[in-house]
Formats: C-alpha cells, sequence, structure tokens
C-alpha cells in the first residue's frame, strides 16, 4: 500500500512548483540613481571647500599686501578748507591697509567740522582714498551772543575766528536765546535778513553805498543801515523789493535838491506808498 501514497506526493509536488522566495533583489537603476546622487554631493561638497579656501586666501593676499596700503588722500570740493586740515581731521595715515580703514568713522570725524556740510569718502584702488566734501557758505555774520557765521539758509554753523570771512551783511537784534526757545523761527528770521541783504544788493541803491547793517526788531520788522555815515532805512515787513526802489527815487530826488536825509521810513505796511523823511541836520 506504500508505493501509491509516494506517487501522488511527487505528482502534487510537481504541479504546484517550488514556494516563492520572500527577498528581493535591489533593481539595478536604482542602485545607480543612488551612487550618481552621491558623486554630485561630494562634487558640491568640495567645490564649496575649495572656494572657502580661496576667498580666505584672498582676503588675506588684500588685507596683509603692501600692494593696499594707503599711498594717497585724495580731496575734492574743498576750497576754504585745505586738504592737509581735512586728511588730519580723517584720521588716515599713510601705510595703513585700505580695506582696514572704517570709512564711516573717518567721515564722522570729518563731519565735525563746521565748515563741512556734507562728505563721503569712497576707496579708489589699489591704494587711495578720495574724500568728496561739501562746504558750508557763509552769508552774513549774526550778533547772537557771540558772533556767529551763517549760511545762506539762515543756519548758524560757527563763531566767526580770526581767518573768517569778514566782508559779509551784519545782521544784528536777534536774542542768542532764540537759537534755543526757538530754533527754526531764528533760522527762518535770519534767512529772511540774507534775502533782505541780497534784494538789497540787486538794487540801485546798491551803487550808492554799501550795505552795512541789517536789524530786526523785537516786533519782527526789518531795518538797514547804508554807507559810511550809517543811514538808517526803516523797512517794515516784506516784501522789500519795491521798498528799496522807492527808497532809491527819494535818494535821487533828494540829490536834485542838494538835501540830505538823516533817515528814511518806508515802514507803514498800511500805506507803503508814503515815505517819511527825516533831514539831516547840518
Amino acid at each position: 500500500m506504500m508505493p501509491p501514497i509516494n506517487r501522488r506526493l511527487e505528482v502534487a509536488s510537481s504541479s504546484h512548483g517550488p514556494l516563492p522566495s520572500t527577498k528581493t533583489a535591489p533593481a539595478s537603476g536604482d542602485s545607480n540613481r543612488w551612487f550618481e546622487r552621491l558623486k554630485t554631493t561630494l562634487g558640491v561638497l568640495l567645490m564649496m571647500g575649495a572656494s572657502v579656501g580661496l576667498a580666505v586666501s584672498i582676503r588675506h593676499y588684500m588685507t596683509h599686501s603692501m600692494r593696499f596700503s594707503l599711498v594717497d588722500v585724495h580731496v575734492v570740493g574743498n576750497e576754504r578748507r585745505s586738504s592737509e586740515a581735512i586728511l588730519a581731521e580723517s584720521g588716515l595715515s599713510v601705510g595703513i591697509n585700505i580695506f582696514a580703514i572704517d570709512l564711516d568713522v573717518s567721515r564722522s570725524k570729518i563731519a565735525r567740522d563746521p565748515w563741512i556740510e556734507d562728505v563721503s569718502l569712497t576707496r579708489s584702488l589699489p591704494a587711495t582714498v578720495v574724500v568728496h566734501v561739501r562746504e558750508r557758505v557763509a552769508a552774513a555774520i549774526a550778533a547772537l551772543g557771540d558772533l556767529m557765521l551763517i549760511s545762506a539758509d539762515g543756519e548758524p554753523f560757527k563763531r566767526l575766528e580770526p581767518g573768517d570771512p569778514v566782508e559779509l551783511p551784519v545782521v544784528t537784534g536777534m536774542r542768542a536765546a532764540s537759537l534755543t526757545e526757538d530754533h527754526d523761527g531764528t533760522v527762518r528770521t535770519a534767512r529772511r535778513a540774507i534775502e533782505l541783504a541780497s534784494e538789497y544788493a540787486s538794487s540801485p541803491l546798491a551803487a550808492r553805498a554799501p550795505l552795512e547793517e541789517v536789524h530786526v526788531s523785537a516786533d519782527g520788522s526789518f531795518s538797514i543801515v547804508i554807507g559810511k555815515g550809517a543811514l538808517p532805512i526803516s523797512l517794515g515787513s516784506p516784501p522789500f523789493r519795491r521798498k528799496l526802489e522807492e527808497a532809491a527815487r527819494v535818494f535821487t530826488e533828494l540829490d536834485r535838491r542838494g538835501a540830505h536825509a538823516g533817515a528814511l521810513l518806508l515802514d507803514n505796511d498800511t500805506h507803503p506808498e508814503r515815505v517819511v523823511v527825516r533831514m539831516k541836520l547840518k
């Protein structure tokens, strides 16, 4: 009875085939892609390392090479302040590495100079720093406690010192305390005084007598003093051009009559056509 049973087992085995395996081999395509990614990553890392090393080498060369040692400081735009004075103020010195210079620090040092309105610094390789300055221009001298130089925009910027320009209109009547109490208002008043001086310079009166002083009264009205004889002319409030032209006509008429004025009053703002002449006593 045993042989028949063996035959059935053999037939069953051959009909179903071998049992399938649970293990799978990696696909060759995935292996290739993984390897390519690895090569790319290694290449990038190598390039980054080389770039960092190159950058360090370049920086070391630029900050240590004698080729980039400061040789010249070229100052542009200065007229009143000498290049030597500006160089001294900057703190720059020949021989320092041009890339070690803190341009902002040098700029702030130069900007402390009251004559310097604006300044910028640039490097000009290999060994030059260019300093571009814009200087203030004094337009008048104002009596504000001390005698102060004021710019065309009315801003007081420094005390009058030996060597400063003095052939300028003098503005009087403003209080020193007004600079702190009402700085903007004081600047506007000073600017208006400078504008009056400019209008006088272009008027017919300028050919007759030089302007000596612009005076600002406490009520905000203006007067001028002209000529070596210090003749006062009261002008009141702006605008002034028409009043100056009227004053010129009055002087022409006085000359025709051989008379001499001791003072002119054109400060009637309600009736600006009215002129009061105070005759000079002989």
